[in-house]
């Protein structure tokens, strides 16, 4: 195995005053592959660390912590299909996007292994500047797809705060809204988490519907997790969207019910003490939040802010949505 350790640097990257590079680990057991590979990916701007041993190929991952591993599919003893399987297997490596390099180049291995995991496939002999390309897409993917929602395939939390920083950062205008659905435990309790996922999956389709509708570059939304969500928007489309969403909702939430619990509409639940409630259809409450320039110091202020204004129409019956018209606090959240 050899290893082009970063001089000056330990490989658990430390804060430090360096600039960083890009670290891509390349395992191959062809020598003048290794070679080649680390002068193109060098010129291009990465840190390269090479392994010719696929068996060490795990615990170089694990060591160095690379942004993208360039993965040969035969490694002699090891395959690299064993490799991408030790690594998915390892919460310590498992995020790391894996693009495999082999002369296998026919339709059938490259679907077969796409579908297996990898996150490219790239063959020899390649062209430099398609394979330095390839790197950089799959990277980029990689960093925004770390952070979706496993259920609704929505930007998860990380994502979520993420953009509400950059839009703070560049002191855009922007509206902020915070959806969540009422009665959505007891709904869970009586029919079960899988339909109650279908619950959450309704209330995301409808989000994004919405948005398409009405593009444009300002939408976001993204999935906080549970039954909360979070759309930004342009502050003029705000309500708009609030009351389609609001809407839809409503139309859409009976199927979701047993005939008979839609016909009495409420359904009957029994606490902890034992007591049984008549708990009514779900719904769906907005709290919405205009985030004026230079007012709010972090996308934790704000999210707060969106919550505690959520909160107050929770307080209301049905769906309903309700805008923040206070005007913040100098810096909110400071």
């Amino acid at each position: 195995m050899t290893l082009a350790r970063r001089v000056g640097t330990p490989p658990d990257r430390p804060h430090s005053a360096l600039i960083h590079r890009d670290i891509a680990l390349v395992i191959d057991d062809d020598e003048q592959v290794l070679r080649l590979v680390k002068r193109v990916l060098e010129r291009a701007g990465f840190e390269c660390v090479t392994v010719n041993d696929g068996l060490a190929a795990h615990e170089a991952a694990v060591e160095w912590r690379p942004d993208i591993i360039l993965l040969d599919l035969m490694l002699g003893d090891v395959t690299g299909d064993q490799i991408m399987s030790q690594l998915r297997e390892d919460f310590r490596t498992r995020l790391i996007p894996v693009v495999f390099l082999t002369v296998r180049d026919s339709l059938k291995d490259k679907v077969e292994h796409l579908l297996s995991g990898a996150d490219d496939y790239v063959t020899k002999p390649f062209i430099p500047e398609e394979l330095v390309a390839r790197l950089r897409a799959v990277m980029s993917r990689s960093t925004t797809t770390r952070g979706l929602s496993p259920l609704t395939g929505m930007s998860g939390n990380s994502d979520i705060l993420r953009e509400i920083s950059r839009r703070l950062a560049q002191n855009q205008r922007f509206a902020v809204l915070y959806p969540d659905i009422d009665s959505f435990k007891s709904y869970n309790d009586h029919y079960g988490f899988l339909r109650g996922d279908d619950v959450i999956k309704t209330l995301a389709t409808i989000i994004l519907e919405v948005l398409e509708e009405s593009h444009t570059g300002q939408h976001f939304a993204g999935h906080v997790g549970g039954d909360d969500f979070v759309i930004l928007t342009e502050p003029s489309m705000a309500e708009s969207i609030a009351t389609e969403v609001t809407r839809r909702f409503d139309e859409a939430i009976p199927a979701l019910y047993d005939p008979i619990d839609r016909e009495h509409g409420w359904i009957e639940v029994e606490e902890r003490n034992g007591n049984r409630l008549r708990a009514p259809l779900v719904s769906v409450s907005i709290g919405i939040v205009i985030a004026e320039p230079g007012s709010y110091s972090s996308a934790a202020a704000v999210a707060a802010r969106a919550s505690e204004v959520k909160g107050v129409a929770k307080r209301m019956p049905g769906s309903k949505w309700v805008l923040d018209r206070r005007r913040p606090p100098e810096r909110f959240g400071s």
